[in-house]
């Protein structure tokens, strides 16, 4: 399925007919070509990028401040029955309306910033106002591709987990059960395999809903059909997220290990700059996965379906019919004797 439509509601991006041409030309690349173009874009253009991924990473620190100023305040009191039971679904309920928040606001940062990299990427003007202001227009859309990547990804997983947690107590009475439980949770473990393989298969569903204005389903085939032999490419660039956050993460050990280990003031301080090296961490790095994710989408297309001609038709046919100013020889015998 090629589209026609080169930016569907993008297309308030404003191509001119005669306009600049593209900051980066559009070929086939390979993988390191990908990933190497998408730090030349992160990098060139490091305030814009940058700023779209600080809503995501500064909300994070809020909702994360107010449940660590929550923990603090009942670590200073001893509940039993029914006020533990109070403080425990609170503490649950505050972390579930932070990871649905995380959620919801990745998609729209994702959405943002693969209009900001359409832009770039072919050489018009982007800002954070008009990338947000793209993005918001359909958050609903792109909370819903997150929500079905996510579900794509974890409910076989999670199924044979709710599955072997269901026959564990009743293990300690019948070992068959038990048996059941364990080979349960083995299978688990496995089944995390096939959600990476199946969220891979749907990772370009947020750029082909911007570029294309596809809706969630049809976002969603669009990301399959695109992915249908090269996600490789695409689990390269997660496995180079991961590396990067692993260096956060041996940042930030020391720190979770003070947090445990300490208590009162000195705790929540502790934690306070966990947050703080989270932050900035999210803001670094957040925003090469979303544009990578976009260059792959591009890259997909131009492979499959000529995307760069496309681009060109789309540039040079109204400079072609535009009308030509009549030559001197025409003038001339248009002149009346």
């Amino acid at each position: 399925m090629s589209s026609g439509n080169l930016y569907g509601d993008a297309s308030q991006l404003n191509v001119p007919a005669t306009g600049p041409r593209p900051h980066y030309d559009l070929r086939p690349l390979s993988t390191g070509e990908v990933l190497d173009r998408t730090f030349q874009v992160y990098r060139s253009h490091f305030a814009l990028f940058a700023g779209l991924a600080l809503l995501p990473a500064a909300v994070n620190v809020v909702t994360g401040a107010l449940r660590l100023l929550y923990a603090t305040h009942q670590d200073t009191h001893v509940h039993v029955g029914a006020a533990l039971y109070r403080v425990q679904i609170i503490t649950g309920t505050l972390a579930f309306v932070a990871a649905l928040i995380s959620l919801v606001l990745y998609g729209i940062t994702q959405a943002a910033t693969t209009w900001a990299v359409s832009a770039v990427y072919l050489g018009e003007p982007a800002s954070i106002r008009t990338s947000y202001s793209f993005a918001f227009r359909h958050w609903f859309r792109y909370t819903l591709i997150v929500l079905r990547q996510a579900w794509t990804a974890m409910w076989l997983p999670m199924s044979l987990i709710i599955a072997g947690t269901v026959f564990t107590p009743f293990g300690r009475r019948n070992p068959t059960l038990s048996w059941i439980a364990i080979a349960l949770f083995v299978c688990a473990a496995l089944a995390l395999i096939y959600g990476v393989w199946a969220y891979l298969r749907v990772s370009l569903a947020v750029p082909a809903a911007v570029v294309e204005s596809l809706r969630t389903g049809a976002a969603m085939k669009r990301s399959t059909q695109l992915l249908a032999s090269r996600k490789v490419r695409v689990f390269l660039l997660f496995l180079l997220l991961m590396a990067l956050y692993l260096v956060v993460g041996v940042i930030q050990s020391p720190l979770v290990i003070l947090a445990v280990r300490m208590r009162g003031v000195h705790a929540f301080i502790t934690q306070a700059t966990n947050l703080g090296v989270g932050f900035i961490a999210a803001t670094l790095i957040g925003p090469v996965g979303a544009i990578g994710l976009c260059l792959f989408y591009f890259d997909e297309r131009v492979r499959r379906e000529g995307f760069d001609i496309e681009w060109m038709m789309k540039k040079l046919a109204p400079a072609a019919a535009a009308p030509q100013p009549p030559s001197n020889a025409q003038q001339n015998s248009a002149e009346p004797i």
